[in-house]
């Protein structure tokens, strides 16, 4: 295994190094709003004023490996929202604090390497994708109850959920009009703008945009919006290392759950983030080789003073638009968002709080899903179980019970479908035929994208002939989804026949919600 970056620059050209250049200096000025909003929202005040800091150091280090190490041509990464409830949580723990934060995250980026050097991260393909898309809702839907006290100005407290939307009603009093309607201008922003155009970066003018009448309102109209200045004071640009002075005082047994949900988070959402490059692009990525990216980028983010970090859909996608050829992309986008963090922060004070709010809101529904979260809820019983028990329990305690919680529920219903399994048999003909026989679920669904793709290896067309299929869970229709359209991209074709009408229906529906 080797990093992307090598075999990316095989004839390479000057052309190529000016695309990745431009494209790099776009999702910079997507990545610094973004990451100033999820390192305030990842860095409770009281633990430290550094918020800021600590999401910017996090795109510029974590950026720069996740890129230069990876397995992925496209990927870019940084702090993400997937870290920020779970983050927030931590730091607050007074077994964790900054330094055990710091130090779970190079456990976790260790545990990634391992996974990596163990290629567990071909593993990481049979995870349930209802648990995915349940847990991305609940996190999304944590993410967006929690910018509520910025949009609106509320004096109000609570770490969990549902303690935060108690609050707020307690403190509804405390809502400021000025402080919301900035930050329904900046939502404004970052909600329309891309509907005309992808290449204009909204949450840098909603940043500057809401930066501008906050000034006006405060200075003319006797407004007390808060800022950046106001809350943190001055922003003094630079690197902070935890103090490992105080590493013998640390309960490492507290460390072991952070370190592993650390290290699960970053697998499944780089993973993610790959696979949704790989489509965009056609290019095929190292899942393996990701992983160990990933760890050693988690390992320099947490010794600089960064936080943990993924892979990021957005900034990956926004790089692909805007024309990125290697993985320099990434790479150049961390240097460019680091002399911004020496040039910008002097001026950063007069920024609002309540446009970090609503570049997150933004972040938080698009991460939440909403539409195919409700559409893939009409499906079949075992299905909704699973997507609804991990949403639930992600939103009412956290990541960690919602997954497991999941993935308890998941081997609960389909331990029929466990023995049943799937056999793949070679069929005699003109055309290349595969029969199946069994249960096509999470479990199963790769062994036949596998057997397809080595049979497209020597043919254009592959009929599969799923008249002895019993049932079809989401995974799978997922993985059918995305084989056909990675086919199709080839040039070539998967044809699925002989289904039974329950088979024909759920195919009917999935395909419409897609």
């Amino acid at each position: 295994m080797k990093p992307q970056l090598f075999a990316s620059l095989k004839g390479y050209k000057k052309q190529d190094l000016f695309k990745d250049l431009m494209a790099g200096l776009m999702v910079a000025i997507i990545a610094l709003p973004l990451s100033i909003a999820l390192g305030i929202q990842s860095v409770p005040a009281e633990v430290s004023s550094r918020g800021i800091q600590f999401g910017i150091i996090t795109a510029i280090v974590a950026g720069f490996f996740i890129s230069a190490l990876g397995g992925s041509k496209h990927q870019i990464g940084g702090p993400t929202a997937a870290f920020v409830v779970i983050l927030y949580g931590y730091l607050l723990n007074p077994e964790i604090g900054i330094l055990g934060l710091a130090i779970a995250g190079v456990m976790a980026g260790v545990i990634l390497i391992l996974m990596g050097v163990l290629r567990a991260g071909s593993v990481m393909k049979f995870f349930p994708y209802p648990i995915t898309i349940g847990f991305t809702t609940g996190i999304g839907v944590t993410l967006l109850i929690g910018q509520i006290k910025d949009l609106c100005g509320f004096t109000a407290h609570g770490t969990e959920a549902i303690e935060k939307l108690i609050s707020y009603v307690e403190n509804i009093a405390t809502f400021d009009l000025a402080t919301f309607g900035v930050g329904v201008l900046g939502l404004l922003c970052v909600i329309l703008i891309p509907k005309f155009s992808k290449k204009i970066p909204a949450a840098f003018v909603a940043l500057i945009l809401c930066t501008v009448v906050t000034l006006l309102f405060n200075s003319f109209a006797g407004a007390n919006i808060k800022t950046i200045g106001s809350v943190y004071g001055e922003i003094e640009a630079g690197f902070y290392p935890p103090e490992f002075s105080e590493i013998s005082k640390l309960n490492f047994g507290a460390l072991i759950v952070p370190a592993i949900v650390i290290a699960f988070l970053c697998a499944i959402e780089s993973l993610l983030s790959a696979t949704v490059a790989s489509g965009m692009t056609g290019d095929k990525f190292n899942p393996n080789q990701e992983l160990i990216g990933q760890g050693t980028a988690n390992i320099f983010s947490s010794l600089v003073g960064g936080l943990p970090a993924t892979g990021a859909i957005a900034r990956t996608a926004a790089g692909i638009e805007n024309g990125a050829r290697s993985p320099l992309t990434g790479m150049f986008h961390a240097v460019f968002v680091l002399i911004m963090y020496f040039a910008l922060m002097g001026v950063m004070g007069y920024v609002p709080l309540t446009v970090f709010s609503a570049i997150l809101i933004s972040v938080a529904i698009n991460m939440s899903r909403f539409p195919l979260f409700i559409k893939l809820a009409r499906f079949g019983v075992r299905d909704v179980i699973i997507l609804i028990v991990t949403c639930a329990l992600t939103i009412v305690f956290d990541l960690t019970y919602g997954v497991l919680g999941g993935v308890a529920v998941t081997f609960i219903v389909n331990a029929k479908n466990i023995f049943i399994g799937l056999k793949i048999q070679d069929a005699e003909g003109e055309v290349s035929t595969l029969k199946l026989e069994g249960v096509l679920f999470f479990i199963t669904a790769n062994k036949l994208v596998n057997a397809v793709e080595k049979k497209l290896e020597t043919c254009d067309k592959v009929i599969v002939d799923m008249a002895s299929v019993i049932s079809v869970d989401e995974t799978a229709l997922e993985k059918l989804a995305g084989l056909n359209k990675k086919t199709r991209a080839a040039n070539k074709n998967v044809e699925l026949v002989n289904y039974n009408e329950k088979i024909a229906r759920r195919f009917e529906k999935y395909f419409k919600v897609l």
